[in-house]
């Protein structure tokens, strides 16, 4: 080349001639400025409580907002529930349905009151509670603006709340309705209780933990005379039952022990001592104690009950009762032996220690065998007045476990000891080890009008998400008999009764729950305390079981989990653009033992049904270590720090990559993938709006029938790519959403189709059918990707369309999906039948063939760069797969493309040649049978304006193509 030539050609820039891309879209986030922005301005625009009527003729969708808890600001998993509950119900808003949301806030319960009396000590009654609400009040306030910040759209202005006295009234209403039903009964019985909270704990409220605890072998001697009649072997000496128990503490409560009927026992010496186990426990028994095994005597456990003979022994020898055994260590006590099947035979020695007032197990045993229900432990786990032996008076159970296992050495009664790692029952609010003590106590009874039967049947209609997560439901719902409502606690809802003063007795009815609502409906629950007994009950009224006109108010609460649980009646009944059942409840998988279970049996009650038609359950949120986030551990992250790192967009995709079978990690690699994948969306959407700033979709788009096959290629991906999302949104797979955008992104377009079509953007004529048409697909697309990220990217949707939609009205938000049934399959050529997706899948085929083939040249020095290329094809006649090449190139031309024009640019290449004939420099393609490649350095000369190679460079050594635009 001529010098000069090489000069002019350096000296000159094409640079102003080309369409380069530009936008005011920002490369990177700024989301400490833009995100509150953008909530202010949906704020100005009543975005949230347009929601709530946006498509209000449309087919509902009915989203139950269970309610967090108004105790401090909100953490990571709760921010992950909410997002998830936006992104579903955003969705389904965008699929044209009217999603009516009202967020809620749980208010009552221990943890507030416990903090309002340690920040203001002394309070009580109506003054405890009035703080409470005042309390609750301020951490509703911050959380709504928390969740506000998240992005979530709900009509904050017009939230549930419990503590709201028409909520509460609904309460008070819901439980009268409970007992016009007979399913409300206040009994004496044995329940969990945690000596911290001071209060009765629900099965739902039970976790357990292991702990170490001591394991006693205890001797309870048999009578003499029943040894004599009963192992006559054994006459003359003691013999003792040996009781195995981990709670020693319990002991002083004994009022009997169990033996398992018609099971063998054996008398062993041990020691010295003759003692009784089950002969199938005996082996590991003796091991234990190390010694051998010596049977005295062997029996069925059924002759130490009354059978004839033993009774007429008894008789004859003026012994009244039962069958009786010695107490440990209480002077003159003995206690009977019975026989029941809840007695186990796989460890210990068969022989149990019943203490009905200690043990929900002995509590039943002591009700069929009308058995003292003796409790004497205080709320706080004291030993009352009433408790043997005295010395045990005032002393908290936790030590008299130890004078316990003391008194028993003292006695020659603790023949073995040791300890034991155990499951134990544990408080889920303070992690407190619980007991349980006997006492008063308001139930509701499940197997009563077959609640929980029905409610277990009802949980086969529920449509569950993941599928195998109603199995928990259900099973918990299965195994329970009761439900304890009564808490004792001040700060949430009094249980509507009251109880007589001489006797004890309860009264309670539907007629005094609808008054006692009235009132509450108006004043809020403080009214009950303040209101007196004449107010509060009708007039004339008597006690019916002893007469008496004294009467006090019950001081118990109902349980929270009651409160929310009745929130199908109190918000979703109550406002008619709501109803039941609702379209989906979505919660973490801890509210099958809570919200889910206390919102499924209060419906069947009340309802007759299920008060949802489908579940989603996701997990907890955990670190890398699968550690669920502790304060403790020191391993939380706080949402704000997760939006100073990733941004509030992404941290919604993040909560949208959570797999919902699984638990929801947070760990620096999940973090990093969710950086890069939210990174690859934001710049393709970039790159899709810098390159539209000259395009009016209304004047400039190009007919789909008159789009080039590679942009018509690219919306019928789009198409498929847009059902298979919005299908997604409808199975609630966020994660799905989350890895095909990411995919879509990152694959279709950067590194396809945005690649391949950016040369016509940048270099053909700014206003020529090549560009437009490109245009075209990328505005589709744009418009298509922004509202299918909506629900996800809410505030990236909003900043991106608002650049692309020319004098736009609403929210995308309140905008649909795209609708692009026009673009289905709007590659296939008139009157073929040949399926368009398996002729694409060989032109990708033919692609891959062709870029392996580069990167080898490429690898030895002869091209650096795709545009260095000459490409030469060729297909042998004789070869089988001559036909389905041919057809290819037929199927490119019928859309008015010459191949060697399509495959230029879909391979992103200067120069490719059709050949009519093979060279002994082609190679079959490994990748494509049939196909013959050789790949040179490409002809001509670089154009300086595009990087294409020309044969016939023209004025400045611009390639003709170029050199045709600039002359327009």
């Amino acid at each position: 080349m001529d010098e000069s030539v090489k000069k002019n050609q350096q000296n000159i820039s094409f640079k102003d001639t080309l369409n380069l891309p530009k936008t005011d879209f920002p490369i990177r986030p700024n989301a400490a400025i833009h995100d509150p922005a953008l909530i202010q301005r949906w704020e100005q625009e009543k975005l949230y409580s347009h929601s709530f009527n946006h498509n209000k003729e449309s087919e509902k969708f009915i989203f139950h907002d269970g309610p967090p808890y108004a105790n401090g600001p909100i953490h990571t998993g709760s921010a992950y529930n909410k997002i998830l509950k936006d992104i579903v119900t955003k969705a389904q808003r965008m699929m044209g349905k009217h999603v009516p949301i009202t967020p809620g806030w749980d208010c009552h319960g221990l943890p507030i009151e416990i903090k309002v009396t340690q920040e203001q000590p002394g309070l009580a009654g109506a003054q405890l509670k009035k703080a409470c609400r005042a309390y609750a009040q301020k951490w509703i306030d911050i959380q709504r603006q928390e969740f506000k910040r998240l992005g979530i759209i709900m009509d904050w202005d017009r939230p549930y709340t419990t503590m709201s006295p028409s909520y509460q009234a609904s309460i008070i209403r819901s439980f009268g309705i409970f007992v016009s039903q007979g399913l409300i009964e206040r009994k004496n019985k044995t329940v969990p209780w945690c000596l911290h909270c001071q209060t009765v704990l629900a099965s739902a409220e039970i976790e357990y933990q292991d702990r170490k605890d001591p394991s006693v072998y205890v001797l309870f001697p048999l009578q003499e005379d029943v040894v004599y009649q009963c192992i006559p072997k054994c006459k003359g000496k003691q013999v003792s039952l040996v009781v195995w128990t981990t709670t020693p503490w319990t002991l002083p409560l004994n009022q009997a022990v169990l033996l398992k009927p018609n099971t063998r026992y054996v008398v062993l010496d041990v020691h010295n001592q003759y003692v009784v186990v089950a002969e199938s426990l005996a082996d590991t028994f003796c091991a234990m104690m190390d010694v051998p095994k010596e049977v005295i005597a062997s029996f069925l456990s059924d002759v130490l009950v009354r059978s004839s003979e033993v009774t007429q022994y008894l008789s004859e020898n003026m012994i009244t009762g039962d069958v009786l055994a010695h107490h440990p260590f209480i002077e003159d006590k003995l206690v009977p032996i019975l026989l029941d099947d809840s007695v186990m035979i796989e460890e210990g020695t068969a022989c149990v220690h019943c203490a009905p007032g200690a043990g929900p197990i002995d509590y039943e045993v002591g009700i069929k065998n009308n058995l003292p229900i003796y409790s004497p432990v205080s709320p706080a786990g004291i030993y009352t007045a009433d408790v043997l032996p005295r010395e045990l008076r005032g002393m908290p159970v936790t030590e008299g476990q130890w004078w316990v296992l003391k008194k028993l050495k003292e006695n020659n009664r603790l023949l073995h000891k040791t300890s034991i790692t155990h499951s134990y029952p544990h408080c889920w609010r303070c992690h407190n080890g619980l007991i349980f003590r006997a006492t008063k106590q308001w139930f509701f009874d499940l197997e009563k009008n077959n609640i929980k039967e029905k409610a277990t049947y009802a949980t086969y209609s529920i449509k569950a998400f993941p599928e195998k997560s109603i199995n928990r439901l259900r099973a918990m719902v299965e195994g329970r008999l009761e439900w304890c409502l009564s808490r004792q606690r001040s700060w949430g809802v009094s249980i509507p009764a009251v109880v007589c003063v001489s006797c004890d007795t309860p009264y309670y009815n539907q007629a005094l729950a609808n008054r006692v609502a009235d009132q509450v409906a108006v004043h809020g629950i403080e009214w009950w305390d303040n209101a007196s007994i004449e107010e509060i009950m009708p007039e004339g009224f008597a006690c019916k079981q002893c007469g008496s006109t004294h009467a006090i108010k019950e001081k118990d609460i109902l349980d929270v989990w009651f409160d929310s649980g009745i929130s199908h009646y109190a918000v979703l009944e109550q406002n008619p653009e709501l109803g039941i059942p609702a379209d989906l409840y979505l919660e973490g998988s801890d509210q099958h033992r809570g919200w889910f279970q206390s919102s499924l049996l209060t419906s069947i009650a009340m309802h007759g049904q299920a008060p949802m038609k489908q579940l989603y359950t996701h997990g907890f949120v955990v670190d890398e270590k699968g550690h669920k986030m502790s304060k403790s551990l020191g391993n939380v992250i706080a949402p704000s720090e997760l939006i100073d790192r990733l941004g509030t967009d992404g941290l919604r995709m993040w909560a949208a990559s959570i797999d919902s079978s699984s638990e929801a990690i947070l760990s620096t690699i999940v973090l990093n993938n969710v950086q890069e994948v939210f990174r690859k969306v934001r710049n393709t959407l970039r790159f899709l709006l810098s390159n539209l700033y000259d395009f009016d979709a209304s004047k400039d788009s190009v007919s789909l029938d008159q789009l080039l096959l590679i942009d018509k290629y690219a919306l019928q991906e789009l198409y498929e790519i847009n059902e298979k999302i919005i299908a997604l949104y409808q199975s609630y797979n966020t994660s799905g959403v989350f890895h095909v955008l990411g995919e879509y992104c990152a694959t279709a377009l950067s590194a396809l189709y945005l690649d391949i079509s950016k040369d016509r953007l940048y270099v053909e004529k700014a206003t020529g059918h090549q560009r437009r048409s490109a245009q075209t697909a990328y505005y589709y697309i744009l418009d298509t990707l922004t509202r299918l990220i909506a629900p996800i990217m809410s505030f990236t949707a909003e900043q991106v369309s608002d650049l692309y939609q020319d004098n736009k009205r609403v929210s995308i938000h309140m905008q649909s999906f795209a609708t692009l049934a026009t673009m289905h399959n709007i590659t296939l050529p008139k009157n073929r039948t040949n399926n368009s997706n398996h002729t694409w899948h060989i032109i990708h085929t033919m692609r891959d063939a062709i870029l392996k083939a580069l990167e080898e040249k490429r690898e030895i020095g002869l091209i650096k760069h795709p545009l260095e290329a000459r490409v030469t094809l060729y297909s042998d006649p004789a070869d089988p797969h001559h036909d389905t090449i041919l057809y290819v190139y037929s199927y490119i031309e019928s859309f008015g493309q010459t191949v060697e024009q399509f495959i230029r640019e879909f391979a992103i290449v200067s120069q490719v040649i059709i050949a009519q004939q093979k060279n002994e420099n082609m190679i079959e393609s490994p990748l494509c049978k049939g196909l013959y490649i050789e790949v040179e350095h490409a002809y001509g000369v670089k154009c300086p304006r595009c990087w294409q190679w020309d044969e016939q460079p023209q004025e400045h050594n611009l390639c003709r193509r170029c050199y045709t635009v600039l002359q327009k």
